[in-house]
This record gives C-alpha cells, sequence and structure tokens, in this order.
C-alpha cells in the first residue's frame, strides 16, 4: 500500500490541497461535521515584475475533464454537484479518477475515541 499523503479533518477548516497535474490542485474543504466537497482550482499567474513577495492566489475552475469519484468497493459515482465539485462524507470510502486511473484514495479510518466514566 502507498505511504499516506496527509489526513483530513472534518473537526477544523483546514484544507487539504494536492497538486493532480498541469497545474490543477484537487481541494478537500469540510462543509460541516459530516459532509466535505473536492473542488479544483489553477494557481493565479503573479506578474513577473513584481518586487515584493505575492501572496499564492487560487483561482476556482470545474472539474477537469476526465475526473470522477467514485464510492470504493462499489464503482458507484459520488454526489457530484453540476460541473463544480463532488461531495463526500467521512462515513465513505471513495477513489478519485482521472482518465480511469486512481490518483487518490479517501478512506474512513474508522478509528474512535474511548472516554472512561470517572
Amino acid at each position: 500500500m502507498p505511504p499516506f499523503s496527509r489526513t483530513f479533518s472534518y473537526k477544523n477548516d483546514n484544507l487539504y490541497r494536492r497538486l493532480i497535474g498541469d497545474g490543477v490542485h484537487m481541494v478537500m474543504e469540510r462543509l460541516d461535521p459530516n459532509i466535505a466537497k473536492i473542488r479544483f482550482e489553477v494557481q493565479h499567474p503573479v506578474a513577473e515584475d513584481t518586487q515584493a513577495e505575492a501572496p499564492i492566489i487560487y483561482q476556482p475552475i470545474q472539474i477537469p475533464e476526465g475526473v470522477t469519484l467514485i464510492v470504493a468497493d462499489s464503482a458507484i459515482p459520488a454526489a457530484r454537484i453540476g460541473n463544480d465539485f463532488f461531495i463526500v462524507t467521512w462515513i465513505g470510502n471513495y477513489l478519485v479518477l482521472r482518465g480511469g486511473n486512481v490518483l487518490f484514495r479517501i478512506f474512513n479510518q474508522q478509528s474512535q475515541a474511548i472516554e472512561l466514566a470517572e
């Protein structure tokens, strides 16, 4: 099994951003404690004559052609909102595909905290 890239938490507003090729980034963003969206963006070009270090600006794009998200172990397409983004939950396991090739596996780690009674 390949190494973990990183984890994503539904408990905070930290984004997960990963370059998937051709300057396109996949971004996973929490919508609420149970649901996240997967959207795509490109880095906005910065003028070369800029002397000061400019912040990185990302521009949203539609889901790139050939990119699909399926529920793992079933090949059922995951929820897609128009051409803008996919919806995922912490319960499911997913595969992000590009041209039929797996880019990422997103899976629930199925762990729970145990709190002792006093």
